[in-house]
């Protein structure tokens, strides 16, 4: 995996306590509930940042030294996320749209959903 390559989300999340779900905005917005390792990556995925620097910033949060499979659970994660394009890898810096760089619980849905038709991230009678 190329860790020079970029990571960004590719669907709304939502966060509830301690909860994170990616949320299916063409079907109802339904949940799909992220383990703690998918739901930090999903979090984390702003566009902005390399997967070198998602490790390096993982190995910081163990100050007494990082598990030994660290890189190997990272690269297996956006494995997953990507394979079911909820991220995406890009070789170059991505600003997300409003829809996609916040909570959903934290935009206002109105505007969201305008922005997420305009652009074609959803069809007008996909709206329920």
């Amino acid at each position: 995996m190329e860790h020079a390559h970029y990571f960004k989300r590719n669907t709304v999340y939502k966060i509830e306590g301690d909860d994170i779900s990616v949320v299916d905005v063409q079907e109802n917005n339904a949940l799909t509930p992220l383990d703690p390792w998918m739901a930090r990556v999903v979090t984390l995925a702003d566009g902005q940042h390399t997967i070198g620097q998602l490790i390096q910033h993982m190995i910081g949060q163990y100050p007494n030294g990082a598990p030994e499979n660290l890189v190997e659970t990272i690269e297996s994660v956006i494995t997953r996320l990507t394979e079911s394009n909820v991220i995406e890898l890009t070789a170059r810096p991505s600003l997300l749209p409003y829809y996609l760089r916040i909570p959903m619980d934290e935009q206002d849905p109105k505007q969201a959903t305008e922005m997420m038709i305009n652009d074609g991230f959803i069809k007008p009678n996909s709206i329920q």
